[in-house]
This record gives C-alpha cells, structure tokens and sequence, in this order.
C-alpha cells in the first residue's frame, strides 16, 4: 500500500513540476524586430540603383528621373509610417496568467486524487490488502487461541477489515465465546461493503450466532434472518433457521422446502449432511414415523422474468413434474413465489400419490405455475413457464431452470 501511495505521489509531483517550470522559467524577449520595415527599404534601395541605371544610360531624362524618385520617397514613408515594434505585454496580464498557471498546478493533482477515491478501485484494493493480511495470520497461527489473539491486534490497529473480523467472529464461536462472536459479527456488518454477497452471508450468520446465545427465534434473530433473505433469498444460513424453526412447530413440509431451498448452496462439508439428515427426519416425521428412501432428486432453478411481478399476496407457486402426454401431475411443489428466484429439489417425496417413485420414468415434463388466487388451477392472469422436458437421470446429476415469463390470458 505504502509504495502504490508512493507512486501515485510522484506522478502528481512530475504532472505539478511541469506546470511551474512553465510558470517559473524566463519569458522571451517581447519586442521582435519588424521585418516587413527591412524588406520595404530593402526594396527602395533596389529600384533607387535601378533607377540611377537608367538615368546613366539616357534611357529617361532628368525630368523623368526627379519625378519618379519622388514618387518613390513618398511611397517609402507611406509604407514605413505604421511599422514599428510590438509592444511588451503588460506587467497585469503577465501576472494573470502565471497565477493561472500556478492555479492548474495545484488543482490538477487535488482534482486527479479526489476523482481516484471517488471512482477508482481504492476500495476493492483495500480489501484485497485485507484479504491477504487476514490469510496470512491465520497461515501463520499455531493454534486457535494464537489464531485470535493475532487477529485482536490486527484489528485494534486497522479495523476497517471486514474479512478480519469474520474471521475472529468465526473464531470466538469455534471456541464457544459466543458474545463476543456476536460483537465481532456486528463490527463486520459495520464495515462490510452495503448491498454486497459477503454482507449477505454475515447476516446469516450474525442470525445464527444470536440464535445459539439465546437459544430460541427472538425478534433480533427474526429480524437479522430477514435481513438476510432481503440480500440473499438463497441464503444458507437463513434458510437453515427458518428450517429449524418450521421443524419446531412440526410444520414438516415448511421444514422440508427450506432445507431443500438451503441444500444446493450448502456445498460439499459438514452443512449439507446436516442439511440432509434434516430433511430426511422431516419427511419420516411427516410419513408418520415411516422411513423411506430419498431416491434421486432433480435440482430446479425457478425465477421470475424481469417486468413481471406479483400484485396478489395470496400468490402460490407450484411446481409439477407430469408424464408425458398426460395432464395430471405425477409430483408437485407448493412455494412461496415472493422468493423467487429459487432453487428447489424435486424428490419422491413430492409425489402426489404413494408409491410413486421418480426413478420409474425416464422423460418428464417440468413447468411453474404462479396462482393468483392461490390454489391450483389455471386462470386469467396467472403466471407459467414454458413447459421443459427433462430426461430425469441426466437432469438429476445438472440443474434445470424454468423461467417464469408468460401471462395467462
């Protein structure tokens, strides 16, 4: 950081530098010699000898001679009356314009600066800087408790470090310092860039973290889990609360759907196993205690085309797989649109008569369909996708996307 501000400093110096050389250096002489003045005697002098030529040689008389030599004199004093000299520039307007230069020599660096900061990448630098700050100590670090000392020091001395106080949020939490993960939560709220992904992701776990210390759904957990679905519908964290909360009120199927919601974000670790293991107790739960089998499952990606929105809050997106060439829906989804975009997990769970198993059919149809009044069926002014066939063991090991972008008439 130090050598870039270094050389942005000198250029700025240089860019001045040429300026008040300007300003400072010697001005020419200011009165040139009249050329036009020279040339005119020269060329007097020229017709006087070629006129003295003609005299000596009787060519004219001396009549002729006297007349056009006048002639000539007067023509001389006419042509030499006006030329004279220029005159120097005045001491004022001398002063006027070495002030101006004087002037763009300071503006010019203050006005590249400011126009840097404002629209240069100064803050993606900086948190880059941080970045690699932040990796380093934790490279460097021989144990947890080393871990979150360094990272106290680090941010006592350059708080503005967001991923820093990540970290150290994550640390505390790893070593069971819950409130002061929640304050180190909050300091990287306060610094994370607004509107960000990352800022997003801190909100989740900031809920999380306030669920943990307070054990159950208080206003500031609901509250910070809104704030992160607002940024992110597709929030990881989010969504595992609102899971847990809707397992709670034995609300399986609610349960079901924010898991699934959560399950292709969650990568590859300890998240999506428990993502998974908690699905698959809500739908024994909701079998009745029964254990079933999962089977295999189709990712979707559904959104909402850009124009369209949803007038009516009793709005209801339902998601069906058919067989080709039938009408009834073999598995269906019921979701809530106002989080569109959405990814979901089409399984066997879905199907809409027992025994029905997505691994029995080898091509479906998949569409979404936004009902206005909230119940299934088709009307004037409800929203669809196009119809997308799907063959279900390719589909199942990709994503498919429906796009929401047609009005029933």
């Amino acid at each position: 950081m130090t050598e870039l501000w270094a050389a942005i400093a000198l250029l700025l110096c240089l860019t001045s530098g040429f300026i008040l050389w300007a300003w400072l250096r010697p001005l020419p002489p200011s009165v040139v010699p009249n050329n036009r003045h020279h040339l005119v005697v020269d060329l007097y002098r020229i017709k006087q000898k070629e006129l003295d030529q003609e005299l000596e040689s009787a060519q004219i008389s001396r009549g002729d001679y006297d007349l056009r030599l006048a002639e000539m004199q007067r023509t001389l004093l006419l042509e030499t009356a006006d030329t004279k000299a220029a005159p120097a520039p005045s001491g004022s307007s001398s002063r006027a314009g070495g002030l101006s230069l004087l002037f763009v020599a300071l503006v010019v660096p203050a006005a590249g600066l400011l126009t840097y900061l404002e629209l240069g990448a100064y803050n993606s630098l900086e948190q880059n800087i941080n970045l690699q700050t932040t990796r380093s100590i934790t490279q460097s670090a021989a144990s947890l408790q080393v871990l979150i000392v360094n990272l106290e020091q680090e941010l006592e001395q350059k708080p503005n470090n967001p991923e820093g106080w990540y970290l150290l949020a994550n640390s505390y939490m790893q070593g069971e310092q819950t409130l002061l993960g929640i304050n180190a939560f909050e300091q990287a709220l306060k610094y994370v860039q607004s509107g960000s992904r990352q800022e997003a992701a801190l909100l989740g776990q900031y809920a999380q973290a306030l669920f943990f210390h307070e054990g159950e759904f208080s206003l500031r957990v609901n509250e910070a889990i809104a704030s992160a679905l607002e940024k992110n519908p597709n929030d990881v964290s989010a969504l595992s609360l609102l899971g847990i909360q809707a397992f709670e009120s034995e609300n399986y199927n609610a349960a079901i759907q924010f898991w699934q919601r959560a399950l292709p974000n969650a990568g590859e670790g300890q998240g999506k196993a428990s993502l998974q293991a908690g699905i698959d107790s809500a739908q024994q739960l909701q079998n009745g205690g029964k254990e079933i089998e999962l089977g295999i499952s189709v990712p979707i990606n559904v959104s909402l085309a850009n124009g369209l929105s949803l007038p009516s809050p009793s709005a209801t997106l339902f998601v069906y797989a058919k067989q080709v060439g039938q009408r009834m829906p073999l598995f269906a989804i019921k979701l809530n649109p106002n989080n569109l975009p959405l990814e979901v997990l089409l399984t066997d769970a879905m199907a809409l008569q027992q025994g029905t198993k997505l691994a029995d059919y080898k091509t479906l149809h998949l569409s979404a369909h936004v009902a206005m009044a909230g119940v299934p069926g088709q009307k004037a002014g409800d929203l669809l996708s196009p119809t997308v066939v799907i063959n279900v063991d390719e589909a199942s090991a990709g994503q498919v996307n429906l796009t929401i972008d047609q009005i029933l008439k």
